[in-house]
């Protein structure tokens, strides 16, 4: 059975300030740091096989700092980048939302090229390591389009994945399945 721990990467600045990240290369804010570090808490002690992360820095710097526990060499794949929005980046989501409601984007990349990019990549990960305990790390709408192939209660719009949260699913019988999604890593303190 092979096991994938999907963990979205840590706040940034752009996050924090409601900013459309999409491709470009925002790297982790002092609480996204501490963020990641309360996931790497919370999976210490889970065996992970492989570690693998988008190329984008807040997602591979999340993966860094989980990784202190268990020294692997982490990959990256580019099929796990977010989802590009073009033009729209850097631009705040209250203002893009108001003028685009429907959620299509001009110039953005679309939800069936991520669906079938990130589709594309579960599919080379099950083939390239069958039966192992893998730790991805990714951003929130290409976990979510994870998600949704495998669960019709996962929407883009209407399901809410926090930064650093984790959802795993698995393959049993080449059948992926979704076990949970959205769970906290952090403690539920006032900091």
């Amino acid at each position: 059975m092979t096991k994938i721990c999907l963990v979205r990467h840590g706040l940034t600045d752009y996050n924090a300030r409601r900013k459309l990240q999409g491709v470009s290369d925002i790297p982790l804010n002092h609480e996204g740091e501490y963020q990641a570090q309360c996931a790497s808490e919370k999976l210490k002690d889970y065996h992970f096989d492989v570690i693998i992360s988008s190329p984008l820095m807040r997602a591979y710097r999340t993966a860094e700092i989980i990784n202190e526990y268990h020294g692997l060499e982490i990959e990256t794949m580019d099929e796990l980048k977010e989802q590009s929005f073009g033009p729209l980046e850097g631009h705040h989501i209250d203002d893009i939302q108001a003028k685009y409601p429907d959620g299509i984007f001009p110039g953005a990349e679309t939800f069936e090229s991520l669906s079938n990019r990130v589709a594309k990549a579960i599919d080379e990960i099950e083939r390239k390591y069958p039966d192992k305990h893998i730790l991805l790390t990714a951003h929130s709408r290409t976990i979510k389009s994870i998600l949704a192939l495998y669960s019709e209660e996962i929407h883009m719009f209407e399901t809410k994945l926090d930064n650093c949260s984790l959802s795993h699913i698995e393959c049993v019988d080449s059948k992926w399945a979704v076990n949970d999604f959205n769970i906290t890593t952090q403690p539920a303190v006032d900091r």
